[in-house]
């Protein structure tokens, strides 16, 4: 089996096409590698003010972003925290593992928590939403956009209007989408969309971000035991600042301001979107080229990670480590999914001649192994 160790001269020389964390350009680290002010000065609030008017531009909405010294999980963490009251029911739909780990942070903050899940795979329709709203009153909606576990794309735009008649508020946890598949936040009545930098964005692990709805503050000002870290209240008065409660991790946000630069003002949005659909469309051609099944079900693949049905019955640890040999990392199925599955992330800064070029390598390595 190949065995990669840490380079601590050059660093990792592998071309990732994981799910996340993902290759991060040369322009980005450059970023990273310049100094910086304290998190005090008007230099820093400069700068954090470009990255929260980025995000808001991301994601179209008018709605306050705020940035998390955390992975995407933390955030999760603060809508349960700060939205949902001790005598409150959640409801959290499941299409796969991060789904349940949503309900899971629920259930361990001692919330009332409901989970009304589906076979892995597939997703949630119009008809099992209305179903599972119609069994009780729930304030608070949690839901995928994107599974990264299945390489599922929930239909959030059919999905959305529904939840919200309702009466709940919606939190969208677009952690593997956000960036690289359209969501429009404010059309949609999202009220808090969620996500983390090292996925579309292309940025190094180390920050979240997400869009909050006056809705979502406004009930979170009426929840006691919002903790501290995590607490959107402070959040949002800090980001009146344009700062954050504690110190950040001030050369990530520089990263990300850099990023939302270039997605905003060099490549464009719109581009940026069609080549993530050119990167999903083109890794399920290839798929069904040397006969493997897409596990997600037809017509919900995500185009940001595509998980692929072991049916071929190769021996996906060794697959993964001969594509390692050849400098490409993919991965193998998550949680339950382990050897049943593997992953190729096409995310963040990935062309298409990158995407065709270890797809050719993979091809062979599959070709010896059938």
């Amino acid at each position: 089996m190949n065995d990669v160790h840490f380079n601590k001269e050059k660093g990792s020389q592998l071309k990732l096409f994981t799910p996340g964390p993902v290759y991060v350009p040369e322009r980005v680290l450059k970023e990273l590698a310049k100094p910086n002010d304290t998190h005090r000065s008007k230099p820093y609030s400069e700068m954090h003010q470009m990255a929260t008017e980025g995000l808001q531009k991301v994601l179209y909405t008018k709605n306050e972003c705020l940035i998390f010294t955390s992975s995407a999980t933390g955030i999760m963490e603060a809508c349960v925290r700060n939205l949902v009251k001790d005598d409150e029911k959640a409801l959290f739909f499941s299409i796969g593992a991060f789904g349940d780990r949503w309900y899971e942070i629920g259930v361990s903050n001692g919330k009332i928590s409901v989970k009304e899940g589906v076979e892995w795979g597939k997703v949630i329709t119009p008809e099992v939403a209305q179903e599972a709203l119609s069994k009780d009153k729930y304030p608070v909606v949690f839901i995928q956009a994107n599974e990264t576990s299945t390489g599922v794309y929930n239909p959030i735009d059919n999905l959305a209007p529904i939840i919200k008649d309702s009466g709940a508020l919606l939190c969208v946890d677009a952690t593997s989408s956000m960036a690289g598949i359209k969501v429009e936040v404010d059309k949609l009545n999202i009220d808090v969309c969620l996500a983390s930098v090292q996925k579309c964005f292309a940025l190094p692990p180390g920050l979240a971000v997400c869009s909050v709805s006056d809705a979502a503050f406004d009930k979170a000002e009426k929840v006691i035991n919002r903790g501290l870290y995590f607490d959107l209240i402070g959040l949002k008065k800090s980001n009146a600042k344009h700062q954050t409660p504690a110190t950040p991790p001030i050369p990530q946000i520089r990263g990300l301001t850099a990023q939302l630069d270039f997605i905003l003002n060099e490549e464009g949005l719109k581009k940026r979107f069609e080549r993530h659909e050119q990167l999903g469309k083109q890794t399920r051609k290839w798929a069904n080229d040397i006969n493997l099944e897409m596990f997600p079900e037809k017509g919900y693949e995500s185009n940001t990670v595509s998980t692929i049905r072991n049916s071929l019955n190769l021996d996906i640890p060794k697959m993964v480590s001969m594509l390692l040999g050849e400098g490409y990392r993919i991965v193998n199925g998550y949680g339950n999914l382990v050897n049943k599955t593997f992953r190729i992330g096409h995310m963040g800064e990935i062309q298409l001649k990158d995407l065709e070029e270890m797809l050719k390598i993979l091809t062979e390595i599959i070709n010896k192994l059938k």
